[in-house]
């Protein structure tokens, strides 16, 4: 089921709102103390670079347990639906902060797409995502008639990499955008144009966001020639902070990805061709 147009969506909305204006009254009449929990759902996300395929959500505020997931665009500025493009992410009633929802290994996704973050109730079996559209079962929050969701931007980790001149073994990247504090590691060539793996010969930390002019400081073994390629590699740092442990094995500081080609079509990564060695 597929809602093409802002009007099946606010029927779909006022739809799931009708059918659970019941319950929600009969909770009205508990005599439980709910003073601490928010009364409407609310949901703060931005368009933001992601990290290994995963969505950061801001924070919610949710009036019972519930999920958050993750629609595609229709192409019409409305979300995909039911179908999700998300794991289901279960959240507490209440606040929840920063809240990382990971894309579906299944899901296909490029740089700079709109998708569509929704908060639904937990209303079935409890911490088991069951809406598929036709039951009545963990259907969206509904705030003024209109379910809560924000479209979002998700955008690529990027190396920007022109051909270069190398001066005293050292390289000067001229911007990485980062989705996480990591490293900007760089691999040789193998002699035939191809990338070495998994040996560094360079590697500097760069922070979340845009990094400027990132020197790279080679090997001192290192001997280079013109006309060889160069490839930036972007990886995490996520076992002992400020030390680089990846070796091909390691489940620390693996590479950065986006999306869910098969490697290495899923790996932020880039080259570039030495001009002169000086």
């Amino acid at each position: 089921m597929i809602y093409s147009n802002s009007s099946k969506l606010l029927n779909f909305a006022l739809g799931a709102a009708l059918i659970f204006g019941a319950t929600a009254c009969s909770e009205d009449d508990d005599s439980t103390d709910m003073t601490n929990e928010p009364t409407v759902a609310t949901l703060d996300v931005s368009t933001q670079v992601i990290s290994q395929n995963m969505v950061e959500v801001t924070m919610t505020e949710v009036p019972s347990d519930g999920w958050i997931v993750i629609h595609a665009d229709n192409g019409s500025n409305g979300p995909v639906v039911p179908a999700i493009i998300s794991e289901p992410k279960w959240i507490e009633a209440g606040s929840n902060m920063s809240v990382m929802v990971q894309i579906d290994a299944n899901a296909t996704i490029t740089d700079g797409d709109q998708v569509w973050v929704m908060l639904h109730e937990d209303t079935g079996t409890k911490m088991q995502y069951e809406f598929d559209g036709n039951n009545d079962l963990d259907p969206p929050f509904v705030v003024d008639g209109a379910p809560v969701m924000s479209a979002v931007n998700i955008m690529s980790a990027k190396i920007n990499s022109p051909d270069m001149d190398v001066t005293n073994n050292t390289v000067v990247i001229p911007e990485v955008v980062a989705a996480a504090d990591g490293w900007l590691v760089i691999h040789n060539d193998n002699g035939m144009g191809g990338i070495v793996l998994p040996d560094v010969i360079g590697k500097v930390q760069v922070s979340k966001g845009v990094n400027t002019n990132v020197t790279v400081q080679l090997d001192a073994s290192v001997n280079l020639s013109s006309g060889q390629k160069l490839f930036p590699m972007l990886h995490l740092d996520n076992g002992q902070i400020g030390v680089y442990e990846f070796d091909g094995a390691s489940a620390f500081d693996g590479p950065e990805i986006f999306g869910n080609l098969a490697f290495p079509g899923n790996v932020i990564f880039t080259s570039f061709t030495v001009l002169n060695v000086n």
